[in-house]
């Protein structure tokens, strides 16, 4: 299962995305770019991953959407 959450960041403002087995166990950071990165989605195939983040943009609050391989698992 993926979640988005900002636990642990100063201020609360920079959200990372993280997994976790559905029972509680596992729990890994996935992301670790400054800024926000959230609405994690696994496609019906389990093989890639979108989201949202602020990287890359190109004026402050613009909010990009990106498609990966997804290696992790669900």
């Amino acid at each position: 299962m993926l979640f988005a959450s900002n636990q642990g960041a100063e201020g609360g403002r920079e959200f990372d995305i993280y997994k976790i087995n559905i029972d509680g166990t596992g729990l890994e950071q996935v992301t670790t770019s400054p800024g926000f990165d959230g609405f994690p989605m696994i496609s019906p195939d389990g093989t890639r991953i979108l989201f949202c983040s602020n990287r890359h943009n190109s004026n402050e609050g613009e909010t990009n959407v990106f498609v990966a391989d997804w290696l992790g698992g669900e």
